[in-house]
């Protein structure tokens, strides 16, 4: 069996996006095997965003349910899955952003969007409804009363129940989408933002200090970690 030392000597050669995938990886153990030592179950909310089998329902359908229903779904290719409730440093970490990028902003063509704004992807067959923590929106003409479409930065906060798709799943839909320029992973327990690219071909470029300062260069703003984490951590 493998040494600690034997382990990280292996590690040592491998590149940032093989570490990073380790490190998610690595993290899930950790929580699970606290979760057995200590037979911690999360609560549910009745629409679990972890229910085995998921809605089904035309787009049409999912609009006119999602108006009436009182918790938030995404929609993925007919499928309909619940979202759970976010945590208190998650909505003080988007509020942050929200509010520095409107005040940014101003009142030109480019708006910020939080939490409660669905953001509609169709990109090949595939018509998808997410909803992004903050995303930023710079075409007046594709927003609806219902959607956002083709946002220009999208920002998610990664909690416990969602880190993985967020890192994986939505990463890779949202680099379909022509008009994002930037994607970003916020860590809400520590402080840690990772910033993807287009123009970067998606290189993840990683803030863990308190006094760095992240650059959201799609909309010409650049923000301490410090002031993102101000009353979270």
């Amino acid at each position: 069996m493998s040494t600690i030392t034997e382990l990280k000597h292996a590690l040592h050669g491998l590149s940032a996006t093989e570490l990073e995938s380790i490190a998610d990886w690595l993290e899930t153990e950790v929580e699970e095997s606290r979760y057995r030592a200590f037979h911690v179950r999360e609560a549910q909310p009745e629409y679990s965003a972890e229910a085995p089998e998921p809605l089904f329902m035309s787009w049409e359908e999912y609009l006119a349910f999602e108006e009436q229903s009182p918790y938030r779904h995404e929609y993925i290719n007919g499928a309909v899955y619940a979202m759970s409730g976010a945590s208190l440093a998650h909505n003080r970490i988007a509020r942050k952003l929200v509010t520095a990028f409107g005040a940014h902003l101003g009142d030109g063509p480019c708006e910020p969007f939080l939490l409660d704004a669905k953001l509609e992807i169709r990109a090949g067959r595939d018509q998808i409804a997410y909803y992004p923590d903050v995303m930023v929106s710079c075409r007046p003409e594709d927003r609806t009363e219902q959607s956002v479409r083709n946002p220009k930065l999208v920002v998610e906060i990664l909690s416990k129940s969602t880190q993985h798709i967020d890192r994986r799943e939505k990463a890779m839909t949202y680099q379909r989408v022509e008009a994002i320029e930037e994607y970003v992973l916020i860590a809400q327990n520590q402080p840690r933002v990772v910033v993807h690219r287009r123009a970067e071909d998606w290189r993840p470029m990683l803030y863990s200090s308190m006094e760095a300062q992240v650059e959201f260069r799609s909309i010409g703003l650049q923000m301490s970690l410090a002031r993102i984490y101000e009353g979270t951590l």
